[in-house]
């Protein structure tokens, strides 16, 4: 790639990530639902205004049910109303509100009290509400008012209604509708008129249209209503008071009137409906409600944040980027707390929590792409690279290794004892060469080793077709090596039509890696095959003390030994065996013996068949036991569940009583 395409790749990224950022912030914005919202919601973890001391909440509580003897809210004996109303007079209240509606009449008396407390007082505002139709479809009827009694001599009246909105929390005023104003507003509107104020208008216009929060849920100053009727003289005196429900314990037909508010988010706890309008009216009564930014600003805000940051931030690696979101979100909390200040809030939650995370995941997507991309063009680089200098080592020499009427290609295979390399003869036929130097080994004792299961194998190599053949062994003592020229295992994808800059040898190794397991009816087949081979070099007296999928490859399709570096003669009085080999083919008893053969064959089969690694035998998949008993599948694994036996009697003694037995399930089928 050059630079001019890797500059215009970043600045397409750089544009990209910019567009989705803002495009995400200005959907967010335009559906204004909760994660907007919870801008507001947040903004009162910074900072709450102090509560003012101005108003007093008298609460109808489980303690005034009990102490007061009242059964039901909606009952409540309105004497009792008249007896506390005739209290807070003559403690000469400022005003006084009724968040709980009087449609219904009463006891006679009781009402007729209750309207000359309300007459004496000549300061009290009554609750109204809505009158909803819910079918078939929910609509407002009208207004259910207070008592024409209570009305008239009421300082007014007003609609104790909340507006509840995303994620239930309450966050604007409720103003009223034509049918009335909000009762915060008749609140207001009544202070205006007793204190000789023209109008509330001017006040309501100046406060924001949010409410602003003093604290969590029954901040307020408040007291049961029991209490209240208690309260030593001058304790209400100059305060506006509220008069509402706050019951625990609710009945049937009671209406539940608590709310969620920004602090329910963290503390759980949901505020009485009277302290919501209680709070609405001091917003309102002192100018210092919260105000949104203005729409036309809060798209700019969103639509600029969104791209700069997805754009910058694609070009910055993740350190850096992370970096930038931190800077950002403390820029961010210290102008929440600025607008708070001034009684301002905006949509800074689709910055910090959805536009910069989309940023910093665009930013970790684009480099982690340039760096995959940066890392394929490296090891391409690179396998080039190491292949034209395999290849340049073979043929000027500079191995030191000289191999007669063959260029070697490139190395197809490295293991312990030695490397495999793909080689061409002088007729351009394809061999593989297995180079053996002494410098690889800590002592002559391997290297020698190595050097005579060649020597073992080598005269009865073209003696059965399941050894790979040996076509010529050469030693150079003086430069420290030996080789061995051997026909070449099928490409994995092409059989033996052998391309040198593809060229992979197919082994059984491979095929599990690539497959996970082979089919019973190949894993049959595969076990009578080796069986028979093995069978055959057990009859010249032989052993091959390291079987294992990666020694076994594919030549013309059909599979055979190879590596056969750790042939020796079978251990006896006269010949004590070297404890070589592959940990989990060797049985315990150690190698040496035809039967440590089966052994490893049998792990071979459990590995092919089960698609196991042989460590984890005897476990087998569940479709073994799930298959009929007469199936082939649960047949083999009684096969080679017998080559694997620890205990030595147990196990197949040699390899044609192993063949013998997978020949007996052949059988069976043809019958």
């Amino acid at each position: 790639m050059s630079e001019r395409t890797k500059i215009l790749s970043r600045w397409r990224s750089a544009l990209a990530g910019g567009a989705f950022c803002a495009i995400t912030g200005v959907i967010l914005l335009a559906f204004n639902g909760w994660p907007v919202q919870l801008s507001y919601d947040l903004t009162f973890l910074i900072g709450v205004p102090r509560a003012p001391d101005e108003v007093v909440i008298v609460y109808m509580d489980d303690q005034s049910i009990t102490d007061l003897g009242q059964r039901e809210l909606d009952n409540w004996d309105r004497r009792l109303h008249a007896k506390l109303l005739n209290h807070l007079t003559e403690d000469s209240t400022r005003l006084v509100i009724f968040d709980t509606v009087f449609s219904e009449p009463s006891n006679a008396g009781a009402d007729d009290e209750f309207a000359e407390a309300i007459r004496r007082n000549g300061k009290v505002v009554l609750a109204a509400a809505l009158n909803y139709q819910s079918r078939p479809q929910i609509k407002v009827k009208g207004a259910i008012r207070p008592l024409p009694m209570f009305v008239d001599a009421a300082a007014g009246w007003g609609l104790a209604e909340v507006s509840v909105g995303p994620g239930g929390i309450v966050r604007n005023y409720y103003e009223g509708t034509g049918r009335g104003p909000g009762l915060p507003q008749a609140a207001v509107a009544a202070v205006a008129v007793l204190t000789g104020k023209e109008t509330s208008e001017e006040s309501s216009s100046q406060s924001g249209d949010w409410l602003n929060y003093y604290g969590p849920p029954l901040t307020l100053n408040n007291v049961s209503y029991s209490e209240a009727l208690e309260k030593p003289p001058g304790f209400f005196r100059g305060k506006v008071v509220f008069v509402g429900a706050r019951p625990k314990t609710l009945k049937a037909q009671d209406e539940v009137d608590e709310f969620r508010t920004p602090f329910t988010l963290w503390t759980g706890e949901m505020a009485p409906g009277v302290e919501i309008v209680a709070t609405a009216f001091l917003n309102v009564l002192n100018n210092n409600g919260l105000t949104r930014w203005a729409g036309r600003t809060e798209w700019l805000f969103v639509l600029v944040a969104g791209l700069i940051l997805g754009g910058v931030m694609s070009r910055l690696r993740l350190l850096p980027a992370v970096i930038v979101v931190v800077v950002v979100l403390i820029l961010l909390l210290i102008g929440v707390d600025q607008a708070a200040r001034q009684r301002l809030w905006f949509p800074w939650t689709v910055v910090a929590f959805v536009q910069l995370p989309v940023a910093l995941a665009w930013s970790a997507r684009f480099h982690f792409q340039r760096m995959k991309f940066d890392k394929a063009v490296l090891e391409q680089t690179l396998t080039g690279t190491v292949r034209e200098a395999e290849k340049r080592e073979a043929i000027t020499g500079d191995l030191g290794i000289v191999i007669p009427d063959h260029e070697l290609l490139r190395c197809v295979g490295r293991g312990a004892y030695g490397e495999v390399w793909l080689a061409r003869n002088a007729i351009r036929a394809f061999h593989a060469v297995k180079i053996v130097q002494r410098r690889a080994f800590p002592s002559d004792q391997p290297y020698e080793r190595e050097f005579r299961g060649i020597q073992h194998f080598m005269p009865l190599s073209r003696s059965h077709p399941g050894f790979v053949n040996i076509l010529h062994v050469g030693r150079n003592d003086k430069e420290g090596y030996f080789f061995c020229i051997m026909e070449a295992a099928d490409d994995r994808a092409k059989g033996q039509k052998i391309e040198p800059d593809s060229y992979s040898p197919k082994s059984l190794a491979g095929e599990l890696t690539v497959r996970s397991r082979l089919t019973p009816e190949e894993c049959l087949r595969l076990g009578l095959s080796l069986s028979e081979t093995l069978e055959h070099l057990h009859a010249q007296k032989l052993i091959h003390r390291d079987i294992k999928p990666g020694n076994i490859i594919y030549v013309n399709g059909g599979p055979k030994f190879a590596d056969i570096g750790l042939v020796t003669g079978q251990r006896d009085e006269s010949n004590d065996v070297s404890l070589v080999g592959t940990e989990g083919y060797v049985p315990p008893e150690g190698p040496g013996t035809p039967a440590a053969d089966v052994y490893a064959l049998g792990k071979v089969l459990y590995e092919a068949c089960m698609g196991r690694d042989r460590q984890m035998f005897p476990e087998v998949p569940t479709s073994v036991w799930e298959a009929p008993e007469e199936s082939l599948l649960r047949r083999l694994n009684t096969v080679i569940a017998r080559a694997c036996e620890t205990d030595v009697q147990s196990r197949y003694a040699t390899a044609a009583e192993l063949h013998a037995a997978l020949r007996e399930l052949v059988d069976a089928d043809e019958q």
